[in-house]
């Protein structure tokens, strides 16, 4: 396996990991027992023996004990800025099982009131109400501003639910965003009002009605963006991820989130690469209007202004293409499909328009002009027309102007089986949320039925079909624990019951590891520089404290990182003894 022919004679690996069990996902998926690295690549790959051969005196060599070595982990879709500014100490964190009720949440805003002056804002993130004790005694118990008014009366409040797709504000909030009792809900958004008094509950729903907050809320300066970017990065090594996407940054976010995804967070992780403080690779997609709600005015007017396209970059950090929503979300019955959901509505497209017409036109503009300028799409997309949509226009656009540009569908929790294959046949992607299946199942079935509930996610019939799948988090939707992603991918089962939901759809563990692997590579284009453990290829790798090919999948989630290397410099150690 290993060779020599890669290595020039008069040259030695400095870094070499032995006795190892190196899972390399190449195309045989083929187990080996060590890695030379020479100069932050993969210079051979093979036995002990092999490797040491290649290896010179003054080389480092850690001893792998036995452990498991997989490629560095590809995280293809994480709002990495935003995961790292929406927790402590930036935000505070208000997610199951850290809280657990309404009244624990009060509590926790109550006491980060007493730490900051008044009119500053307090921000918060990931609750999600069908896990709130209030809620699940009383089906008609929901969060309202009145909850948080007492605990913060003089700083405004904005909760994030898990979905970032709902917030949960105070009076005060309310009342430097003027929502009022007046207030028309945006379009593709919703100001939720009490049916009794008209008055604005203090719940959000979706992108523009979101926005109303999100543009008067005092923004991150530089430096905590840069923060956040660090902290993030932290996390992801102690996971053993080496490489994400960070899907929406520009212009677009400056209104969203303190500005957590707008420009600047460009230009910090800019900053930190310039001070060689980036420890993760990252490709972007740059978001032109504003977030969840671009429009065909926003990609002409910033597309020409770039003066970069697809592919800008190095291997650090990198334009990978520009960010569409299509829809919303199933949960809250926003995702775009073809049949009704359970009690009526199919959901809509989330661009402007003032019917479905005109914003299937804005869709299609967008695709066909950007395609047109040489930029890979990555198109949120959740429900089945929403996906079916897209990928009839890549297909449109590919076929008038062949560019191999990878378009890719995020989410597309509903594709089918025939949309699955015509993604394989022409090379459009998809970056599938695994283990948003556990957290969604248990109640799925209340809104899309059970036979649809269980096609969710449906990674068996895309694999087979032979789509490119690649895998994420979606962080902070879920946490960047990409074990959680694979267990719930080969089981699916609830988390809430255990209960299976689709086992027709289960896949294996090395399909598993090639999403969060060789496939993110493929969906941004550098397959041929990482995603495996090959000669050639960047010396990115995790090294597992378990087998995860022959451990009880139940168990996955049990496995620890012990060792995160990036271009042949360990940036996490937890100890191989």
């Amino acid at each position: 396996m290993a060779s020599n022919k890669t290595l020039p004679d008069q040259m030695f690996a400095d870094m070499a990991l032995i006795n190892g069990k190196v899972v390399t996902v190449d195309d045989e998926f083929s187990i080996a027992r060590a890695i030379a690295v020479k100069q932050g690549k993969i210079a051979a790959v093979g036995t002990n023996e092999e490797i040491k051969a290649l290896t010179g005196k003054n080389a480092s060599i850690i001893d792998l004990k036995g452990k498991t070595v997989l490629p560095g982990i590809n995280d293809a879709h994480i709002h990495s800025v935003l995961y790292g500014g929406m927790k402590p100490p930036l935000a505070l964190d208000v997610s199951f099982p850290n809280v657990k009720s309404i009244k624990d949440i009060v509590e926790a805003v109550r006491e980060k009131a007493k730490t900051v002056q008044n009119g500053e804002w307090i921000r918060g993130f990931g609750w999600d109400e069908r896990y709130l004790d209030e809620c699940v005694k009383d089906p008609k118990r929901h969060p309202t501003k009145h909850d948080l008014d007492s605990a913060a009366p003089d700083n405004p409040v904005c909760l994030s639910d898990f979905s970032v797709h709902t917030t949960w504000q105070n009076s005060r909030a309310l009342e430097l965003a003027s929502i009022t009792k007046d207030t028309v809900s945006p379009p593709g958004g919703e100001v939720e009002k009490d049916q009794t008094t008209g008055e604005s509950t203090g719940i959000l729903k979706d992108f523009a009605a979101i926005g109303l907050v999100m543009r008067v809320m005092t923004p991150y300066t530089r430096e905590e963006k840069k923060e956040a970017i660090l902290s993030a990065m932290k996390d992801l090594n102690s996971q053993g991820i080496t490489s994400i996407t960070d899907p929406a940054l520009g212009p677009g976010g400056a209104a969203y989130q303190g500005g957590l995804m707008d420009a600047e967070c460009i230009s910090a992780y800019n900053d930190l690469y310039n001070e060689s403080r980036l420890t993760v690779r990252v490709n972007f997609l740059y978001l032109c209007g504003e977030y969840g709600a671009c429009s065909f005015k926003d990609f002409k007017e910033t597309i020409p202004c770039l003066g970069i396209t697809t592919g800008f970059g190095n291997q650090w950090l990198r334009l990978a293409g520009l960010k569409v929503f299509a829809d919303g979300a199933p949960p809250f019955k926003t995702a775009w499909m073809n049949e009704e959901y359970v009690g009526g509505g199919v959901g809509s497209l989330a661009l402007p328009g003032d019917n479905e017409d005109d914003r299937l036109k804005e869709l299609l503009s967008i695709i066909e002009y950007s395609h047109k300028l040489g930029f890979q799409l990555g198109i949120h997309a959740t429900g089945d027309r929403a996906s079916e949509t897209c990928t009839d226009a890549f297909i449109k656009a590919e076929t008038a102007k062949p560019k191999d540009l990878r378009h890719y569908i995020i989410h597309g929790d509903f594709i089918t089986g025939e949309y699955a294959e015509k993604m394989a046949e022409n090379r459009i992607g998809i970056c599938v949320q695994p283990e948003l299946k556990s957290v969604l199942a248990h109640y799925m079935a209340e809104l899309v039925g059970e036979e649809r509930a269980s096609r969710q996610f449906p990674l068996n019939s895309l694999i087979k079909a032979g789509a490119h799948v690649s895998a994420s988090s979606d962080a902070p939707v879920t946490v960047p624990d990409w074990k959680k992603g694979m267990e719930s991918a080969v089981l699916r089962e609830s988390m809430a019951d255990g209960r299976v939901s689709g086992p027709q759809e289960r896949i294996t563990i090395e399909d598993a590891i090639r999403m969060y692997t060789i496939e993110g590579a493929w969906q941004n284009h550098q397959e041929k520089i990482k995603g495996s453990i090959e000669a050639g290829k960047l010396a990115d790798f995790c090294v597992l404290d378990q087998d995860i090919l022959e451990i009880d999948p139940h168990r996955i989630t049990e496995i620890n990182t012990l060792m995160t290397i990036v271009e042949g410099n360990v940036v996490y150690d937890a100890g191989l003894e």
